[in-house]
């Protein structure tokens, strides 16, 4: 009863995050055929936004794709828009934890993960197969309380704030197998500016990408 409960409950939260889910702002400038190949293999990643991911140096806009292709094939990857951490932290403010993770999870499960090759070809992976959220108890508690802001010294540098150093982080863990390659992918999310993709092939060593995390990104 009360896992069909909790279902319930991640349910509503999922359809009211859908709802509200914010547009694209920044753009990747990719030219109108990609898009579009990007598009029929992944309808998210055109409605609502992208996270891209490439070498250390990546970037938005025009200069996007020169730090894209990396790995043996060269690939490119592109990952529809899960949520914001905005939305993490509305979840803390309505749900218990429990519900936030399961929340979260949903969100991240539900996002496609696309890869470009180099001659153009667009693909969607299937489905991951595992997904892990941790929400800190402590974090959970503070980001619950919507006068205190979310970060460190930002606030009265004491317990006027949420403080990840302190507190915790949310970690979400993300991991799919690429059933054409046989290639392992796994993508760490972080709200401080360190979201990676890895990716790790049958032979050779792993390739690793930095992923632009912090809003939508419209294709075009």
């Amino acid at each position: 009863m009360a896992r069909m409960v909790l279902r319930l409950v991640v349910l509503f939260a999922l359809a009211l995050l859908w709802v509200t889910a914010a547009p694209a702002g920044e753009r990747l400038a990719l030219d109108d055929a990609l898009a579009e190949r990007v598009a029929s293999a992944c309808p998210d990643c055109a409605a609502r936004g992208v996270i891209a991911c490439g070498d250390a140096a990546v970037e938005t806009g025009p200069r996007y794709r020169r730090h894209a292709f990396l790995g043996s094939p060269a690939r490119a990857f592109l990952l529809s828009w899960p949520m914001a951490a905005a939305e993490m932290r509305h979840l803390a403010a309505t749900l218990p934890r429990a519900a936030a993770e399961a929340t979260i999870a949903e969100r991240f499960r539900a996002a496609t993960l696309a890869a470009i090759e180099a001659d153009g070809r667009v693909r969607a992976l299937g489905p991951p197969a595992e997904v892990t959220v941790r929400f800190p108890a402590a974090l959970h508690a503070c980001l619950a309380q919507p006068a205190k802001p979310w970060g460190c010294c930002v606030g009265d540098c004491s317990t006027g704030e949420c403080c990840e150093k302190s507190l915790g982080s949310i970690a979400v863990r993300v991991r799919w197998t690429d059933q054409e390659t046989n290639e392992s992918l796994s993508f760490r999310w972080s709200r401080n500016g360190g979201s990676m993709l890895l990716r790790h092939p049958r032979q050779g060593p792993r390739t690793d990408y930095f992923c632009l995390a912090w809003a939508p990104l419209s294709l075009r």
